[in-house]
């Protein structure tokens, strides 16, 4: 081993070697450059021998010889008369220092060019009769600013060139005053207008007119196959700037969503390193089958925007309504998520560098209670149970006293099983640069996050490269190669999230570990540290490529014809290892426990490959300057192939070796496939008169390999329409103060082929073991059979989508609002009706079309942006409703267990009793010294003063049952989704935040995690303390019994308020100034400070996070906060 490793770090020494020795060169090259660049100006020398030699001709003469284009005011050319010019083989410099100098003038030089102004004459004479000029001298510029009507502008910024401090800003009648040199430049910049640089000469008075930026309509926003002006646009389509996603301590593109746009409901629901996808869905649950949005990344379908760098995003598109998103057919019935990732910039070669580095804590953590308290509660819900004492007085005092630790201990185990924090660290860097007609961007990322966990789990790595490389040839034809590199990998537990699950159920009387250095084991349940630290390790990896190229060839003018090819592909693996976890006797050593055995080690691997092909035609034309027509013709074919394999093998010797080859029992192996495809032809028309009357139709034919021929291909399109109200004449007379009005109206269909199987219409047989019982000589045979019960008839889910939109602009655009109303019916939803098991295929029973689910709601967007002085500032605000309901289930219904489907109410709804109060002595007679309700009660419950009263149904009923006395209780669907953003920026300070929320959502714990004692692994909260006694009526928690449920049955009393308000972000950082950070050769560096989730204001039970999934026992990675500094610097 030492001769290998000291192997590797020769070589590794020998490649360092070598790439210190390219840097070396490489910064000598850098330098010599810059060298000659410099010496280049300085070398060049003119020769000039002539008398009465006029400006004009001096300069003339220069540019002969320079080959420098030399600017010239004609008003200094006049002034300035002939000269005696003797220069034999002078420096330019030298030769302009000579001649300009002494005539109170000035120059500089740029790489093409001589500028020649006057200097600012301070009346000093020298010897030979001229006036000598002190350059440094400064001056008093003022001026008027307007727009190009010639209203007066105030609030509008004046900078100096380069200089942090100096600037100004014009007042109310649009005058401003600054202090400058002659020859530096004003920047003159305005919200809502386009930024101009002016270069001071000899004119103290300057009338300044600003030119208006594209309107905020104006802007162009990515749809399906291309891009719109937002101006033109009939559909409902939300976008988001990457920028708002930069330097935030976010590990997947999803979460960074959460909240930015509306009609986009986003829910943390799994938060552990490398594994933290968030749920998401726009406009509501269409489906209770597969409701996730389509992804679309760089034009290519089937994208996972959660491993994506978000420093590689340029812009995000959510594609809302029928109108936006039925040119995607049968892939777009639960809305599409357009990601557009960077291109190169035309220009000298820019190396940006962003990074951080910071730590993450818990959101929200219960508290459970120590022993003493613990034992006091057990005994008193064994006595309402009417059973005898766990503990005596006598262990009671051994556990207060801590003089057994083996056996009485006080461990608190969530402080034993998470970490106080986690590191999270995350490192990009990217080139780009070229030409106008060729362009590259690569850029390389890696994210790293730790775990919360005791023990060596729970954390992840992701790098991600991408290279992007755009270039035009012959002037017809454009290229698009991007190209996405993934590599991946996070680590967990073997037992999933059982150290999390046993932190919340496990007595605090176990140690963690006994005198004798084992782990502290009390019996019947796990040691969540042990588990976490030794019970083995679940290890994932995966690399997936990403690559298309695009070419775009125009045949005429306006008419265009586009082929792009699409692949993703992937490889993942999967080691599980579990292993076998020792407990001994602290008294004699002994082995009293195992955990996991025997041990065992299992492998899966998954690998994919998605292929598509898209071709278009776009032609775009103008009609008497009037009437502005754009037509696009499309087809697509895209193909899905999967296959996974995976063994097993238990009964390893040795524990540290991940290797299928160590186990030496029950040898497994399996493997499974994929397949489906795809076809599809679609089309988009789009008319405008004068962009004021506006008309959109879409039409799509799908074509899916998932139903049988007869009912594989279908129809689906849209029309759409809009009126902009501010180009009529009538509006005019608003046009000073209110900007824009634009309403619009959508309607269209979509469908869904994600059905749940690739051929549902196709009889399959399946191989099927039999091990023991098996009448063909009694010994374990492999068989096949059919196992499930196909339907050709089973076709497309249909979506059906209204929608009417409002865009208003006020005050030169400074403040927008947005609004949409939205109806979407989801028909033909895959059931399962349950069939006779006589029939053999157990619950496998055939789809039908048959349900349909409404969803129904608002959307309003307020944004503001304006500037004052340097002061710039920006809000914008969010808010959405959606109401989902059930709208046919053909009588059919799943189990009505605590969330059910019912029509008429949302999908997966909370189903219990409604809790009425807590009993009290007074709710009884006592009969022969026994409480006897005078309420109805369930038949069989041990009820008693301090118990839950349920209402019945039926008022006169006496008795509570499960079939009669459940209703609907509520909705974990959130409703009245927002977010607010505010950003400031001040002379290189900015600053920046973000708060996100939900105004309404239920939500639900089970087991141990709200509730003590209904089982031998419920622990106690610091919550139960204020619990029902004779002493305490007014509790907030019913009476303790042990091993009874009747109490936590779901109930309106456990329904918990899932709503929240979360800082979702807050960040600050400071831009340091150009002057300063030119001298080290910096375009930009930026140091920040940046949190997520720092704050969440919720009535969600105590202890746990309001994103929890409905229904957790306690086994949750925790929400987190996240601290992180960053640096970010730019090198041009």
């Amino acid at each position: 081993m030492k001769k290998n490793n000291l192997g590797m770090a020769k070589r590794f020494h020998s490649q360092h070697f070598k790439y210190f020795v390219m840097m070396k060169f490489l910064i000598l090259y850098i330098f010599c450059s810059v060298v000659q660049l410099h010496a280049t100006v300085r070398a060049q020398t003119i020769t000039i021998k002539q008398k009465n030699m006029s400006f004009v001709h001096f300069l003339t003469e220069i540019k002969n010889q320079t080959g420098y284009n030399v600017l010239c005011k004609s008003d200094i050319i006049n002034d300035v008369k002939n000269l005696n010019v003797d220069l034999t083989n002078q420096p330019l410099t030298t030769a302009l220092d000579k001649l300009l100098e002494p005539r109170n003038l000035r120059y500089t030089i740029d790489e093409k060019s001589i500028v020649i102004q006057r200097k600012k004459m301070t009346g000093r004479i020298n010897q030979n009769g001229f006036i000598k000029v002190d350059a440094d001298q400064q001056q008093v510029f003022s001026g008027l600013i307007t727009d190009v009507a010639g209203e007066a502008l105030s609030g509008v910024s004046v900078m100096v060139k380069g200089k942090s401090a100096g600037g100004s800003a014009s007042d109310v009648d649009g005058q401003f005053s600054v202090v400058a040199n002659v020859g530096d430049v004003l920047i003159i910049s305005f919200v809502g207008f386009k930024k101009q640089e002016i270069m001071l000469r000899n004119q103290q008075v300057l009338e300044i007119k600003l030119e208006q930026e594209e309107k905020l309509m104006d802007e162009v926003v990515v749809v399906g196959y291309g891009v719109q002006k937002k101006i033109n646009m009939t559909g409902a389509v939300a976008t988001l700037s990457g920028k708002e996603l930069e330097s935030r301590p976010i590990t997947n593109v999803g979460r960074g969503l959460q909240g930015q746009l509306p009609g986009l409901t986003v829910r943390s629901q799994n938060t552990s390193p490398g594994n933290s996808a968030p749920e998401i869905r726009i406009r509501g649950v269409g489906t209770w089958g597969d409701a996730n949005p389509l992804v679309v990344i760089d034009g290519i379908p089937g994208g996972n925007l959660n491993i994506l760098n978000p420093e590689d995003i340029e812009n995000v598109s959510v594609l809302k309504d029928a109108a936006s998103s039925s040119i995607y057919g049968v892939r777009g019935a639960n809305g599409v998520i357009l990601i557009t990732t960077k291109k190169g910039k035309a220009g000298t070669t820019s190396l940006n560098f962003n990074s951080y580095y910071g730590l993450q804590t818990p959101t929200a953590l219960p508290n459970f209670l120590g022993s003493v308290d613990y034992m006091l509660l057990q005994n008193e819900a064994n006595r309402n149970a009417n059973q005898g004492p766990t503990y005596s007085e006598k262990d009671i005092e051994t556990a207060r006293n801590g003089t057994d630790l083996n056996y009485f201990a006080n461990t608190d185990w969530i402080d034993e099983v998470y970490k106080r924090n986690a590191k999270q660290q995350n490192y990009n860097l990217s080139l780009q640069g070229g030409t106008e007609k060729s362009r590259y961007y690569a850029s390389y990322g890696y994210l790293g996050e730790g775990g919360l966990v005791v023990g060596d789990n729970f954390k992840a790595g992701r790098h991600n490269a991408r290279l992007r490389l755009n270039t035009e040839l012959i002037d017809r034809v454009k290229i698009d190669a991007n190209l996405g590199y993934i590599d991946r990998g996070y680590y967990g537990s073997a037992s999933g999230t059982g150290a999390l699950s046993g932190a919340t159920s496990i007595r605090p009387l176990v140690p963690v570990r006994f005198s004798n250095g084992s782990w502290g084991y009390h019996g019947g349940q796990s040691n969540p540290v042990a588990v976490a630290t030794d019970g083995g390790t679940n290890r994932f990896t995966s690399q997936e490529i990403t690559a298309n190229i695009a070419a775009t060839l125009n045949l005429m003018k306006g008419l265009d014809i586009k082929g792009q090819y699409g692949l993703v592909k992937y490889n993942s693996k999967r080691n599980t290892l579990l292993k076998t976890i020792n407990y001994f006797s602290p008294d004699d050593n002994k082995l009293i426990y195992q955990t996991n055995n025997p041990n065992s080690i299992k492998m899966d691997h998954y690998a994919g490959t998605y292929q598509t092909f898209v071709g278009t035609a776009n032609y775009i034309t103008t009609i008497q300057d009037k009437h502005n027509i754009t037509g696009l013709l499309g087809f697509s074919v895209e193909e899905t192939i999967g296959n996974d394999f995976w063994a097993s093998r238990q009964n390893l010797p040795v524990q540290e070796l991940e290797s299928l080859a160590v186990g030496t029992d029950n040898q497994l192996n399996s493997s499974s496939s994929n397949q489906n495809a795809l076809m599809s032809f679609f089309g988009r028309l789009n008319y405008d008169y004068k962009s004021k009357y506006l008309l959109e139709g879409n039409f799509r034919r799908d074509g899916s390999s998932r139903f049988h021929k007869d009912v594989r291909w279908n129809w689906f399109g849209s029309f759409s329409a809009g009126w902009v109200l501010s180009e009529e004449h009538f509006f005019e007379k608003m046009k000073g103060f209110w900007d824009l009005a634009k309403i619009r109206f959508s309607y269209g269909t979509q469908g869904n082929d994600k059905v749940g199987r690739d051929f549902p219409y196709m009889a399959t047989l399946a191989s099927v073991q039999m091990t023991s019982n098996n009448p063909i000589g009694d010994e374990g045979q492999v068989g096949f059979r059919q196992t499930f019960i196909p339907n050709q008839f089973i076709t497309w889910e249909s979506a059906e989508k209204t929608n009417a939109g409002i865009d208003l602009a006020f005050l030169n655009s400074r403040l927008s609002l947005t609004g949409e109303y939205f109806i979407n019916n989801t028909n033909a939803i895959i059931l399962n009706p349950p069939l006779p098991d006589v029939i053999g295929v157990g619950t496998a029973y055939p789809a039908q079309n048959s349900g349909s689910v409404q969803n129904k709601g608002w959307e309003l967007v307020i944004g503001w942006r304006d500037q004052v002085g340097d002061f710039r500032y920006a809000a914008n605000f969010n808010l959405s409703d959606v109401k989902n309901k059930i709208t046919k289930l053909e009588n059919f219904a799943n189990n009505l267990g605590d969330q059910v489907r019912l029509e008429g109410y949302p999908l997966d709804a909370f189903y219990g009793f409604v809790a009425d109060r807590i009993a009290q002595e007074s709710d009884f007679n006592l009969v022969d010294g026994k409480y006897v309700p005078k309420f109805p009660f369930q038949k069989g419950d041990l009820v008693a003063p301090g118990d839950l009263i349920y209402k019945p149904a039926d008022a006169d009923a006496t008795e509570i049952t499960v079939l009669k006395d459940r209703v609907i209780l509520g909705s974990e669907i959130p409703r009245y989704t927002y977010g607010f953003r505010g950003d400031l920026d001040y002379k290189g300070i900015d600053f920046s935040f973000f708060l996100q929320g939900v105004g309404k959502a239920d939500g639900y714990l089970g087991g141990a995690a709200r509730h003590p004692f209904i089982n031998n692994s419920a622990m106690p909260q610091d919550v139960h303390l204020d619990r029902w006694t004779p002493e305490n009526t007014d509790a907030s928690y019913p009476r303790l019994v042990y091993m009874r449920t009747h109490n936590t049955r779901l109930s309106s009393k456990w329904l918990e308020d899932a709503s929240y308000l979360r800082l979702k972000n807050i960040q600050i950082g400071y831009t340091f100034p150009t002057t300063m950070m030119e001298r080290i050769r910096v375009s930009k560096l930026r140091i920040y400070f940046s949190a997520d989730n720092l704050f969440t204001k919720t009535n969600f039970y105590k202890g746990y996070d309001p994103e929890i999934p409905a229904g957790n026992t306690g086994g949750y990675y925790p929400q987190v906060k996240t601290y992180v500094v960053g640096l970010n610097f730019n090198l041009k």
